[in-house]
């Protein structure tokens, strides 16, 4: 029976439709499980963001980029306020996520490779989790993994359409999150140093600046954006992230349930609600210069604070969950992650393809050190944690079979 449905799964088209399937299947089916008020609380912030741009009011005074707002606004524009056909679409990216991975790991490394990352992402349990929550790590998470595929592309197909789609792609993928964009630029010199054309590589930034470039203009010339930070300016956040209710939560250590908004209430500032509300412009202002107050009279604090934020980013397991959750994550990054990390310290033949991968853990957490972090921050970039792994585990199989030869 294995063997007819391995034989039968052989042709590439086959087994990239089987997979398709059945992780929209998979993600389509705990979501529509789900009642409609089971998101995190962060998922309600979204939501009114995208009504009023799908009512026509605009984004109005957030702090947040505009990439996910859009996507649930057009999602309620075409289907009305529905979180159904959001977790759906959401569905339909995860199931795409699944095809990027396998594509990116088949041109990284090898088929088999792109056939283990491609099954392991299907059932990846945090992708199917957050595929029911509106938040924007599953498009975030779609986006990274297709800006990076199109990157590797070009790499191999250095054409001007290429080069075109991996711009917009890499656009897309900073309007929904900025903190991608430290990992595309290096990921420039990266193209660059594969296809010994600097040409690729300045045709891929120019066409990724072009498709940032209205949304830039229209944050400065509004007075709440500026030309150091083509997105957004993060100063609201980073006056959330440096002040002694962001130190005390980084100490709470762990609890065996989720986190919840009573838990979460002594680590918000007392007067956050009336920094959030100030126009853009001003916010902006007084978030910078008390952000920059606390760091330069807390330097201790404020390192202690970058060294906690890296263990949390990198951990195993949730610190807030229910057991069974933790238990969940020990089976799959407890074991993605540490084989990921030794093939790319010891698979020196690989050393062009990993160092891709290296960069993105690197420039993707960089920023997070910064600023209050959840496990959750993390998942866009599990993609490519579980493609490391895939390799790892394909050059496995590939020594299993030499020495069986033997």
């Amino acid at each position: 029976m294995i063997g007819k449905l391995k034989k039968w799964l052989e042709p590439e088209q086959r087994f990239l439709g089987s997979v398709f399937l059945l992780a929209f299947a998979i993600r389509a089916t705990y979501s529509l499980s789900r009642p409609e008020n089971a998101l995190s609380p962060d998922a309600f912030d979204w939501i009114s963001i995208a009504t009023r741009i799908a009512g026509g009011e605009g984004l109005g005074g957030t702090f947040r980029p505009p990439g996910y707002s859009a996507f649930l606004a057009a999602i309620f524009f075409i289907f009305g306020k529905s979180i159904t056909a959001a977790r759906l679409a959401q569905s339909l990216l995860g199931a795409g996520t699944c095809l990027l991975a396998y594509g990116s790991a088949r041109r990284l490394y090898n088929s088999l490779a792109g056939r283990i990352a491609a099954v392991l992402v299907c059932c990846y349990p945090y992708f199917i989790a957050y595929s029911a929550d509106l938040l924007s790590e599953t498009l975030q998470a779609f986006l990274l993994a297709l800006g990076t595929w199109l990157l590797i592309k070009t790499g191999d197909e250095p054409t001007w359409k290429n080069a075109a789609l991996t711009g917009a792609a890499i656009a897309a993928s900073a309007l929904t999150k900025s903190v991608v964009l430290p990992f595309f630029f290096l990921a420039g010199f990266w193209l660059w140093w594969r296809t010994s054309s600097f040409k690729t590589a300045f045709l891929v930034g120019f066409f990724a600046l072009l498709a940032v470039f209205p949304w830039s203009a229209r944050q400065y010339l509004s007075g709440s954006g500026s030309v150091s930070a083509p997105v957004s300016t993060p100063w609201l956040t980073l006056a959330g992230s440096s002040c002694d209710e962001a130190f005390w939560q980084e100490m709470r250590g762990e609890f065996d349930r989720p986190q919840d908004e009573t838990m979460n209430a002594p680590a918000i500032p007392k007067d956050w609600k009336w920094l959030s509300s100030l126009p853009p412009a001003e916010r902006n202002t007084e978030a910078r210069a008390r952000a920059l107050a606390w760091i330069k009279a807390n330097p201790g604090k404020f390192y202690y604070l970058a060294y906690k934020r890296f263990r949390h980013f990198w951990r195993l397991r949730p610190m807030m969950a229910w057991p069974w959750q933790k238990y969940a994550a020990m089976a799959t990054s407890g074991i993605y992650i540490p084989l990921a990390l030794l093939w790319l310290l010891l698979a020196r033949s690989y050393f062009r393809s990993n160092s891709l991968v290296i960069a993105l853990f690197c420039a993707y957490t960089l920023p997070h050190l910064f600023f209050v972090v959840t496990l959750r921050y993390r998942i866009p970039m599990d993609t490519f944690i579980i493609v490391a792994a895939s390799a790892a585990a394909a050059e496995g199989v590939r020594r299993l079979k030499l020495a069986g030869k033997t």
